[in-house]
């Protein structure tokens, strides 16, 4: 295994994949307990993750800014990508779980950052701090809505589908104004996108994919939520 680089679908992907899900599990197990036990508790194990997550969020910000290899990039260090924006919502979520704010974080989670495990645009093996912040920052997005769907309960409702979806696309064409002005690729809806190719023609099958996404959640949500009940 070659520790300088990393490959899609590769065995060093599957131990990612597999090492964040145990990671997951184990936060949300220990949250259950706790909460079994005190709630009050758990609010407190909650917010010292929310600590925690504003923490990796500056380091990881002051990085791409200002100390990655390449230094300052216009075209890529501004955070501005999904996975930036939704690694402060899911610290703003942990810390002050309003309803609205979890819902971001779950759409915006679950049914984009997600994808990071699936293709990730990572090239950078283990040997590089790239890597590793690549790989924190999305497990913090992914697991913290996982969190609050299986430790803290939380199920979308149909307004709230409309609410991410009416916030993502607001966003989405706000970057697409943004990439055609400065010519680049902020959350992958740029005119040149590797990511997104298998998509097709630029830029309309980025929206209705959004749409598809939430889509997808909703229904999965409201299948969970009329499961019976084991007896």
């Amino acid at each position: 295994m070659n520790l300088e680089t990393f490959e899609k679908f590769s065995l060093m992907h599957a131990i990612v994949v597999i090492v964040s899900a145990l990671i997951v599990a184990i936060v949300v197990f220990l949250s259950r307990k706790i909460r079994a036990k005190s709630p009050a508790k758990a609010d407190r194990f909650r917010l010292g993750m929310g600590i925690a997550v504003v923490a990796f969020q500056i380091l990881h910000n002051i990085y791409w800014l200002f100390l990655r290899d390449n230094g300052f990039d216009l075209y890529e260090s501004l955070p501005l990508h999904f996975c930036d924006i939704s690694g402060l919502v899911a610290a703003a979520a942990l810390l002050f779980p309003l309803r609205k704010i979890v819902t971001l974080l779950y759409f915006w989670g679950v049914g984009l950052s997600i994808t990071a495990f699936i293709i990730p645009v990572l090239t950078e093996g283990p040997t590089h701090l790239v890597f590793w912040t690549f790989w924190s920052s999305h497990l913090i997005i992914v697991g913290s809505a996982i969190y609050f769907v299986l430790a803290e309960g939380y199920k979308p409702a149909f307004k709230d589908l409309l609410f991410a979806l009416a916030v993502t696309t607001g966003y989405v064409l706000a970057l697409l104004a943004l990439n055609i002005v400065i010519d680049a690729n902020y959350g992958y809806v740029g005119r040149e996108s590797q990511a997104t190719e298998f998509l097709g023609a630029w830029p309309f099958p980025r929206l209705p994919l959004i749409f598809l996404g939430g889509a997808v959640l909703e229904i999965a949500a409201r299948l969970r939520t009329r499961r019976p009940a084991r007896p």
